[in-house]
């Protein structure tokens, strides 16, 4: 283990620059690997709970003059609410840079009038199959591929920034090179499949079984990174050297290792980010609610300066701190969490990514895509 000494430094300022307004948890669909997606019979009560039109444009208020710069609108699935358009309007109007995310099953004609009239810079659209047969197996709902290649086409007319993301699992895994292949036909070669890296257990009382669906590790950073190997090689050659590229990227973030983290979780969460929920609470990260101040109550302005009061995070796990691997690994306080109950543990799944990670780097096989 390293011996050379932290020295303790003060934590730098806090700016909430980088916001998500989270609309709702509920969704009108029921994907396997949701994060959050609670059960249909909570519906009426969650959305008895959810912060009404109004008191979403105060926060959005509260949040430009406290300096918040970018702002993400997602959920669940926002587009579910009758008042999205009121919403959104509301928000708008403060100036903020605005990211909606959304399966894009729900594009109304009323919908497209008002993000016509107010356009997000950027949208990030949900694709989990190429046909129907694979939307019925991860969403439950076949027809929803036709609503979801319907409404991107319709999003396709404003004059935003496109983003096509996916998350995939057992169910889609075979049809993921038919995603890519749908994605560039139906709106364009430049437009490229956005992957979640990797999918962790639900979190905040979800009602999902991830773990039971979710790929095997290896199999997961296969296809997560075969695709930008496989461009390293095309215009690199056969000098590619996996193993050097693994060596060059452990000494370039050596340091890194051993440096204090001076922030609240390791990360941008609570530092410049943060996440209003659905029912008004102030998050670090939409992925953990283990620390929250009341938004509405309190206001947005007091509520970001008294956050980090709650934050009262544990050691992190010895098997942790001693790791090689770290500076490669995608560990984090809401993955720890989600993955084994305890924000200072040791999640199995991540750690056998990371060494998956560590072996493709290795190889000195070319890893052919299938």
């Amino acid at each position: 283990m390293d011996k050379r000494p932290i020295v303790i430094q003060e934590m730098p300022k806090r700016y909430p620059t980088d916001g998500t307004f989270e609309l709702t948890i509920r969704c009108n669909l029921h994907c396997k690997m949701c994060l959050f997606r609670h059960d249909d019979s909570e519906n009426a009560e969650i959305a008895a709970g959810e912060l009404t039109a109004k008191q979403w444009v105060e926060l959005a208020d509260q949040a430009a003059k406290a300096g918040t710069i970018s702002l993400l609108v997602t959920g669940g699935e926002p587009l579910l609410r009758p008042d999205f358009c009121e919403i959104w309007e509301g928000i708008y109007q403060k100036g903020f840079l605005l990211t909606l995310y959304t399966n894009a099953t729900l594009v109304t004609d009323k919908v497209m009038e008002t993000l016509q009239k107010y356009p997000p810079h950027r949208i990030g659209v949900t694709i989990y199959g190429a046909s129907p047969d694979t939307y019925e197996k991860v969403c439950g709902n076949a027809n929803a591929f036709y609503k979801a290649v319907d409404g991107m086409h319709r999003l396709m007319h404003l004059p935003s920034q496109m983003e096509f993301r996916t998350t995939i699992i057992r169910d889609n895994y075979p049809d993921f090179d038919n995603i890519c292949e749908l994605v560039k036909k139906e709106f364009g070669e430049q437009y490229k499949l956005i992957q979640t890296r990797i999918v962790t257990n639900s979190v905040r009382g979800a009602c999902t079984d991830v773990k039971s669906c979710r790929l095997d590790p290896k199999q997961n950073v296969e296809l997560a990174f075969h695709r930008g190997i496989n461009l390293i090689k095309k215009y690199i050659g056969e000098s590619y050297d996996e193993k050097n590229l693994y060596a060059e990227i452990r000494e370039e973030n050596r340091d890194s290792v051993f440096q204090p983290r001076l922030t609240l979780f390791g990360c941008n969460a609570g530092m410049q980010n943060y996440t209003i929920s659905w029912d008004g609470k102030l998050l670090a990260c939409q992925m953990m609610d283990n620390f929250s101040e009341d938004a509405v109550g309190k206001g947005f302005e007091k509520a970001w300066e008294d956050f980090p009061k709650s934050v009262k995070l544990p050691q992190t796990n010895e098997k942790c701190r001693s790791c090689d691997n770290q500076s490669i690994c995608n560990v984090c306080c809401a993955s720890r969490y989600a993955e084994t109950g305890d924000l200072g543990g040791c999640p199995d799944y991540v750690c056998r990514d990371t060494a998956a990670v560590v072996e493709l780097l290795r190889r000195k096989k070319t890893w052919k895509q299938k």
